[in-house]
C-alpha cells in the first residue's frame, strides 16, 4: 500500500488503470468474499448473517463488475494511479482481514475496502489516494483498537438501512403492478428487466471468471442471486408480482421502461410472540468474585417431586435495568451452570419453561450453589384465559369455514390437529420443506393453529375456538429462523385466496411501512378473504405493519390474572391499565396499541398445541390474533347466507359487519382494545 500513498505524477489525457492487470484485484475480492461468506455458520443470529451476506454480495458484485478487463479512465490532472498500486492496496487489506479479531472489525474493514474501490472506479486520483489512506488506517487498527462500524448502534444492533449503497451493488426488490396483484405490465417485465447485454471477457480474466463462477456456485441458494443483474429471481405468476435483483441503475432504467410497475424494497417480518428477555452483557465486576470461576449450579425440577426438567432457560439478572447477569439452559438432569458466584444477589430471576411447564419469575433472591428451582407443570384441565373466554366449544364449531395460518408451519401429525393442506413459501429455500413446522420457531405456527382449531380435550389436550374449520398452513418463515419476506407473504396470501380461505391469520409484524403486503391484503379483501393480523409486541409501541393498514383486522392482547401461576414469567406482563369492569383483566404489557386497533383477544399464558404432540404456554399478540380468528370462523359458520355470498368485497364487508357486531368493550380506551373482545355467546 506504500505506493498508493506516495506523491504521484498527474495523469494525462488518455491515461487509464489497466483493467487486465486489475484481474489480480478481482481474484482477491473473490477470495475475501468466499472467506467472509464461510463465516455465516459462525454467526448464527439473523442480524449478523444479514451483515455478512450483504458484504459478501457486494464483494462478489464488485468482482463481477470488474471481471472482463475493462480499463478505467483516469481524471486528467489528478494523481496517476496504476493497477499495481490498486493491487498492492487490496493485498494489504487481505492480510488484515485474516487478522481481524471480530465480526465488527471485519465489517469495518470490508466497508473501507468497498469505499476504496468505489473511488477507484471513478478514476479520480485524489479520491483514490484519500480512500487508500483511510483503508490503511482501518487495516493498521486491527489488533490495536476495535474499528467502529457505523452500521452498528451502541447495543451492537445492525441497521440495514445504514449500509452505504454503491453503484455495483444489487439488492432484492419486489416488483408489483400499480394496482392489485395482476397486470399485463408484469408479463412484459422479462424483456424490460433482463435486456440483452454485450460483454467481453479478455484472456487475462478468463481464469478469474471461472473463479467468480465457482465461488457463486458454492454459495447457498439465493445468497448469490444478486451477482448477475438485472434479473428476475422468482415470479408468482406471469402477470403477477416478481422478486428481482437490481442495482440502483437497474431500478432507474426499469422505471423508465415500465412506468406501470412499482419497484418496492424487500421487507422482513418477524413473529409476534412475546419476546423473551435477553442479557445485554455479563454480570460485571460487582457481581463476580474469584469463586465465580467455579460457577453457580442450580437444578430445575418439576413441582411436587424431584423429576428434573430439561430445556428450561434460566436468566439471573444481577442488574435488571442494565440487563446484566448470566444465563444457561438446563441439561437432561435439570442442572444449570451459571457464571456467577454462590450467594450472589439476583434482582430478577426468570425461568422460561419448556413444553409442558409454566415459567418462573422471582425478584430479590439470593442464589446459592445447589439451590433447587421448581416449575409448575401445565394442567390441561385448568382453564387459561382463552378457555375462560370461549369455553369448551363443540367439535363442529367453524364447520364449512376455511382458515389459513401464515406462519412458521403447522405440525399436521399432532393428534389434536386436522391439517387439510398448505405449502411452503420461502424462495430462499426453493419452497422446500412443505407446510410443516420450520426447524427453528416451528412451535409458533403449531401453537397458533391449535388456538384456532385444536380438537383435543382434557385431561390430555385442549380445545380450540373453532375445531371444525378446514385448516390450511402456509409457511413463510425459513428453517434457519430468520424473518419472513414480504414477497413470500404476498405469495402465501395469494395462495390462500386461491384456496378459498375465508380468513388468513397473520401472527407477524414489523416496523417498516410496506406497500407490497398491503396490496396483497387489499386484493384478498376484494376477493372475499379477511386478513386478521397481530398488532405486535413492542411494549405499547405503535401498531406494527401489516396490522396497521386499514384493510387488515388488527388484534391487540389482553390477559387475566389467575389464569396462570402468580409466580410464572407471565406475571411480568400484568401491568396497567386494568379493566374497570374486571380488575383482574389487563392489557398485556408487551402489546402494541393505537387507533388502528380493531379488536383485542386473550394473549397471555395461552396453552396450545406444539410439535411432537405436546402443549405449551405462550404469550403475545400472536396468540390473541388466532383467538379472534377462531371466533370469527365460528361466527361465519353460523351464517350460511354470508358464507355463500360471491367472493368479492361485499362479502368481506358483511363478514366485518358480523364480527364487529359481536365485539364488546372490556372497559379500556379505544387505543388499547378497539371495539373490544368478540363474544362467544353470540354464536
Amino acid at each position: 500500500m506504500k505506493q498508493v500513498l506516495e506523491l504521484l505524477e498527474p495523469a494525462r489525457e488518455g491515461d487509464v488503470i489497466d483493467g487486465g492487470q486489475l484481474q489480480h484485484a478481482v481474484g482477491r475480492l473473490v477470495d475475501i468474499a468466499g472467506d467472509f461468506c464461510d463465516r455465516v455458520a459462525e454467526n448464527t443470529t439473523f442480524p449478523e448473517q444479514r451483515q455478512i451476506l450483504r458484504r459478501t454480495h457486494s464483494l462478489l458484485n464488485l468482482s463481477a463488475w470488474m471481471d472482463g478487463g475493462a480499463d478505467i479512465a483516469l481524471v486528467p490532472g489528478q494523481p496517476r494511479v496504476t493497477a499495481a498500486q490498486v493491487n498492492d492496496a487490496i493485498d494489504y487489506c487481505a492480510v488484515a482481514v485474516l487478522d481481524a479479531p471480530s465480526l465488527a472489525a471485519r465489517l469495518a474493514l470490508i466497508d473501507a475496502l468497498l469505499d476504496f474501490f468505489q473511488d477507484v472506479l471513478t478514476g479520480a486520483g485524489e479520491a483514490i489516494v484519500e480512500s487508500a489512506r483511510q483503508l490503511r488506517q482501518v487495516c493498521d487498527a486491527i489488533g490495536v483498537g476495535e474499528p467502529v462500524d457505523e452500521t452498528l448502534d451502541d447495543a451492537g444492533n445492525y441497521h440495514l438501512a445504514k449500509f452505504r449503497a454503491r453503484a455495483w451493488e444489487a439488492a432484492q426488490y419486489v416488483l408489483m403492478p400499480m394496482n392489485g396483484l395482476r397486470s399485463p405490465d408484469m408479463a412484459e417485465l422479462g424483456e424490460a428487466v433482463q435486456p440483452e447485454r454485450v460483454t467481453t471477457v479478455s484472456p487475462a480474466s478468463a481464469l478469474v471468471s471461472a473463479r467468480v463462477a465457482a465461488r457463486v456456485a458454492s454459495l447457498p441458494a439465493m445468497q448469490s442471486a444478486e451477482v448477475a443483474t438485472p434479473q428476475i429471481l422468482h415470479s408468482t405468476h406471469e402477470d403477477g408480482p416478481k422478486l428481482a435483483a437490481l442495482t440502483r441503475e437497474d431500478v432507474l432504467q426499469l422505471k423508465s421502461r415500465s412506468p406501470g410497475v412499482r419497484v418496492l424494497p424487500l421487507v422482513y417480518y418477524e413473529l409476534t410472540r412475546r419476546p423473551m428477555l435477553e442479557l445485554a452483557r455479563g454480570p460485571g465486576p460487582a457481581a463476580v468474585s474469584a469463586q465465580a470461576a467455579l460457577a453457580l449450579t442450580v437444578q430445575i425440577v418439576r413441582a411436587g417431586g424431584d423429576v428434573p426438567v430439561a430445556g428450561a432457560r434460566v436468566i439471573a439478572f444481577t442488574d435488571f435495568e442494565e440487563r446484566a447477569g448470566a444465563e444457561a439452559v438446563s441439561d437432561a438432569t435439570g442442572m444449570v451452570r451459571l457464571e456467577l458466584a454462590s450467594g450472589v444477589a439476583v434482582q430478577a430471576l426468570l425461568v422460561y419453561g419448556p413444553a409442558g411447564y409454566w415459567g418462573l419469575y422471582r425478584t430479590g433472591v439470593t442464589l446459592n450453589k445447589g439451590d433447587t428451582l421448581t416449575l409448575q407443570p401445565i394442567d390441561l384441565a385448568a382453564p387459561d384465559y382463552l378457555a375462560q373466554s370461549y369455553g369448551h366449544g363443540p367439535l363442529e364449531a367453524g364447520s364449512g369455514v376455511t382458515v389459513g395460518v401464515i406462519d412458521t408451519g403447522v405440525d399436521g401429525k399432532h393428534p389434536d390437529l386436522a391439517l387439510a393442506g398448505g405449502a411452503a413459501f420461502v424462495v430462499a429455500e426453493n419452497d422446500a420443506g412443505g407446510a410443516g413446522p420450520a426447524a427453528t420457531d416451528g412451535d409458533h405456527g403449531t401453537h397458533v393453529a391449535g388456538i384456532i382449531a385444536s380438537r383435543g380435550q382434557p385431561p390430555s389436550g385442549k380445545r380450540g375456538v373453532a375445531p371444525g374449520v378446514k385448516l390450511m398452513s402456509y409457511r413463510v418463515f425459513p428453517n434457519g429462523g430468520t424473518g419472513a419476506t414480504n414477497y413470500d407473504i404476498i405469495r402465501a396470501i395469494d395462495r390462500g385466496v386461491a384456496d378459498r380461505c375465508d380468513f388468513l391469520n397473520m401472527s407477524l409484524g414489523g416496523a417498516t411501512r410496506d406497500e407490497a403486503v398491503r396490496e396483497a391484503i387489499k386484493d384478498a379483501f376484494e376477493n372475499g378473504t379477511l386478513c386478521i393480523v397481530a398488532t405486535g409486541n413492542d411494549g405499547r409501541g405503535p401498531v406494527s405493519y401489516p396490522a396497521r393498514w386499514p384493510e387488515a383486522v388488527a388484534v391487540s392482547a389482553v390477559g387475566r390474572q389467575g389464569t396462570f401461576p402468580a409466580d410464572s414469567s407471565e406475571a411480568l406482563d400484568a401491568v396497567a391499565p386494568f379493566s374497570v369492569q374486571d380488575g383482574a383483566v389487563f392489557v398485556a404489557g408487551f402489546s402494541n396499541v393505537g387507533e388502528e386497533v380493531d379488536l383485542t383477544g386473550p394473549g397471555v399464558g395461552i396453552v396450545s398445541t406444539v410439535p411432537g404432540g405436546s402443549y405449551a404456554a405462550m404469550s403475545g399478540t400472536s396468540m390473541a390474533c388466532p383467538a379472534a380468528t377462531g371466533v370469527a370462523a365460528a361466527l361465519l359458520a353460523s351464517r350460511p347466507d354470508i358464507l355463500a355470498m360471491p367472493r368479492d368485497s361485499k362479502r368481506s364487508v358483511e363478514m366485518l359487519r358480523l364480527i364487529n357486531g359481536v365485539a364488546r368493550t372490556l372497559g379500556f380506551e379505544r387505543a388499547f382494545e378497539g371495539l373490544g373482545m368478540l363474544e362467544r355467546a353470540k354464536f
